[in-house]
């Protein structure tokens, strides 16, 4: 009876869990489309991806773990996603607030071309902006993967560069800062503290690049000192001290999430 319970419940979950069998979908459309353009139906809009694994690692973290989903109390939330890539979490946070005023930055011109094609195809009332951000306007490197690891500093690719400091500058408020930037936050962040104070919820994903010195104390200390609490998220695998993770030059990796401390 137990065996015959185990090997049924599969089936009941699929039965009684509407996320379940979205995810089941999603899963179908991607898993087999490495370096292929999928389009599948997902929650209500339509989205097309350039890369099928990519795209089902982003439902996963978007809509599953709901990793952006933040409270505010305006109707009208102020977010910026540094490092769109094809704008799913733009849809996302769009669904939780309709009147958000969002802006999607992305710097990999082919990447860009899908978010500005998702954000037009699903009526999305967000801007975006074909840039890289950094501590200077200008034009930077770029290295391209057409997946999720793009660098700026280095490659082929001669991309348009934006200092974030002046944009945040130039809002009142920012209701949620995303910066998934791919190394580069250990220079943008520290650029831009004399203006977190108007932000009220940070996400960084922290980067370390290998045979470098790690900066994760230090930006763990400018948040603190800009008022925010954090709680960090990592996940090493099996057997992180036998078998360590060396991904796109990168040797660690840490979510963290921050948001101002209350009084």
């Amino acid at each position: 009876m137990g065996l015959l319970r185990q090997m049924l419940k599969p089936l009941y979950r699929y039965l009684k869990d509407p996320e379940y069998r979205a995810y089941l979908r999603v899963q179908k459309g991607c898993r087999h489309e490495k370096g292929k353009h999928v389009t599948i139906w997902l929650d209500g809009f339509v989205v097309e991806g350039n890369d099928g694994p990519s795209l089902l690692h982003q439902y996963e973290e978007i809509v599953q773990r709901k990793s952006f989903d933040f409270k505010s109390n305006s109707e009208s939330p102020i977010i910026y996603c540094c490092g769109a890539n094809i704008g799913l979490e733009v849809l996302h946070l769009e669904q939780l607030y309709p009147n958000a005023r969002i802006k999607a930055f992305e710097p990999d011109p082919d990447l860009f071309a899908v978010l500005q094609s998702n954000i037009d195809r699903n009526e999305s009332r967000a801007e975006a902006f074909n840039v890289a951000l950094h501590t200077a306007d200008g034009r930077l490197k770029f290295q391209p993967d057409g997946k999720l690891g793009g660098k700026i500093g280095f490659g082929p690719t001669d991309v348009e560069c934006k200092r974030l400091r002046t944009l945040i500058a130039e809002e009142k408020r920012i209701d949620l800062l995303i910066m998934d930037i791919e190394g580069a936050e250990n220079e943008v962040l520290p650029d831009c503290a004399d203006q977190l104070f108007k932000v009220e919820n940070i996400f960084v994903e922290w980067h370390s690049a290998e045979n470098t010195p790690q900066q994760l104390s230090e930006l763990l200390n400018l948040l603190k000192l800009s008022g925010f609490r954090y709680r960090l998220n990592n996940n090493l695998g099996s057997g992180p001290f036998v078998n360590p993770v060396s991904e796109n030059g990168f040797d660690a990796m840490v979510e963290i999430y921050a948001s101002r401390a209350r009084s």
